[in-house]
């Protein structure tokens, strides 16, 4: 029973205790507890009205993210493997230690290369290939 239905029914004793029905005003105090018992009914059906429609909502997005799963991939093993692509270099910083990840684009920039991590510009020695081969 809800906060407001106690209060009806709290309300609708306290006219009975005190007699109200033989009293002149009886029937505007019993139309307006009874108002009153009708609105506690009403939002106690919008509550759970609200929940079912809240669980059901719940429910489509848990499909929703499934379908997602299913038609794109799971978003964390696309990341992987987006990063371990071969259009990614894994060199490690010779300033700092720390392993990074550049791509051609990067590699061909005439600044060179600055580790992301110690800003410092990192020097490659990449073998020049044999026109012969």
């Amino acid at each position: 029973m809800s906060r407001i239905s106690e209060k009806v029914a709290y309300l609708d004793g306290l006219m009975e205790g005190l007699n109200i029905h033989e009293d002149k005003y009886a029937k505007i105090f019993t139309a307006i507890v009874d108002t009153l018992d009708l609105i506690a009914e009403e939002m106690a059906d919008h509550e759970d009205t609200l929940a079912d429609l809240d669980d059901s909502v719940e429910e489509i997005f848990e499909n929703l993210d499934e379908y997602d799963d299913f038609l794109y991939g799971d978003e964390d093993e696309e990341e992987e493997d987006d990063f371990d692509d071969d259009d990614f270099f894994e060199i490690v910083c010779p300033n700092c230690g720390e392993t990074i990840y550049f791509d051609q684009d990067m590699l061909d920039k005439p600044d060179g290369l600055i580790c992301p991590n110690c800003n410092e510009p990192i020097e490659l020695n990449i073998p020049d290939k044999d026109p012969e081969e």
